[in-house]
């Protein structure tokens, strides 16, 4: 048994292997220069959109309804509408949360971010960055494939190194098991760090996003005391929330430590 797993880790490892290196060559196509992007600035929603995914659009609009004391978050970790604002005077994602929340005892935030995911908001806002040249359009590709299936070797490294833990109490061998498991830890390694540069969401971004993206960043640093706190946001999550409060109240929105 020991063999077959370690046989098994390392086909799975090879695999991943293979789909990095693939990934790694259409990357380098996707490294060369780019003339500077036309346009106006993002907004704080885009760039959420583009550095996270829905999930981190949810997060911003939460942060910033809360913060304008629009939404309550209760002791119980709900959100409820606490204000009825003028329906021009909100970006389309806050008002679609706040349609949410409307008329219920109140939402987690993984509630708010699936229904979002599902909302029309977000695929006019996804649309958009996709006339902009910032987001590669949905449909089959080699890319997207690719991605796709590293996810699923990722995934299948990770249930390989329980198969390994499992063998290693069951069997009382130890030196095969921690092999398999050195290999699949560097599988893991090497498929997160890949997803991560191609963005780690749904939706795979251009040159000219990644461009945007570290403009913004040069211009709002991590942990910066000064600047707008919902590009902050935007670009690198909840952390960037300067009251405590607040963000122990938005954890607090979710099981455990408040969704995903």
């Amino acid at each position: 048994m020991d063999v077959a797993l370690l046989l098994l880790s390392g086909i799975v490892a090879l695999f991943t292997a293979v789909t990095v290196h693939d990934l790694g060559r259409e990357r380098g196509t996707w490294d060369d220069e780019v003339p500077p992007r036309d346009g106006p600035p993002l907004s704080p929603y885009e760039l959420a959109c583009l550095a996270g995914g829905a999930g981190r659009v949810a997060e911003l609009a939460v942060a910033v309804l809360a913060g304008s004391g629009t939404i309550r978050l209760s002791r119980g970790g709900h959100a409820q509408r606490a204000a009825s604002p003028l329906s021009g005077a909100r970006h389309p994602v806050e008002r679609a949360v706040l349609s949410f929340v409307r008329g219920r005892r109140g939402s987690y935030l993984y509630e708010i971010k699936r229904e979002l995911r599902r909302s029309p908001v977000l695929a006019e806002l996804e649309d958009g960055l996709t006339r902009l040249g910032l987001l590669v359009p949905l449909g089959p590709g080699f890319v997207t494939d690719l991605l796709l299936w590293l996810r699923r070797l990722r995934t299948a490294a990770l249930v390989c190194a329980l198969l390994e833990v499992a063998a290693m109490f069951v069997q009382r061998t130890y030196w095969i098991p921690v092999l398999g498991l050195a290999v699949l830890t560097f599988t893991r390694v090497a498929a997160q760090s890949e997803l991560r540069w191609w963005g780690g969401v749904s939706r795979v971004t251009t040159a000219w996003a990644r461009q945007e993206l570290a403009r913004a960043r040069a211009a709002h640093p991590r942990g910066a005391a000064t600047g707008s706190l919902a590009v902050s946001i935007a670009l690198y999550g909840l952390a960037e929330l300067r009251d405590p409060l607040l963000l122990a109240a938005i954890y607090r929105l979710g099981p455990g430590q408040g969704g995903s």
